[in-house]
């Protein structure tokens, strides 16, 4: 659910920054936050932040030949 409120925000701050064309630092750096927030959250979801359960954990199945 927050990613989905992330998201619409970040499309309402772009959309904003194009009709507007005021502020556009301003706007961009809030975009940057933003887009921030959504790619650390997915990350989370997917498992690929350190503390949590995915395919980079210390307990996945060791692959022959390509871990040392």
């Amino acid at each position: 659910m927050l990613l989905l409120a992330l998201l619409l925000a970040l499309l309402v701050v772009l959309a904003v920054m194009i009709i507007t064309r005021r502020w556009t630092g301003r706007l961009a750096s809030l975009a940057t936050l933003i887009a921030g927030a959504i790619m650390a959250l997915w990350l989370a979801q997917v498992g690929l932040l350190p503390g949590t359960t995915g395919p980079l954990t210390p307990d996945r199945p060791r692959v022959p030949g390509l871990d040392r």
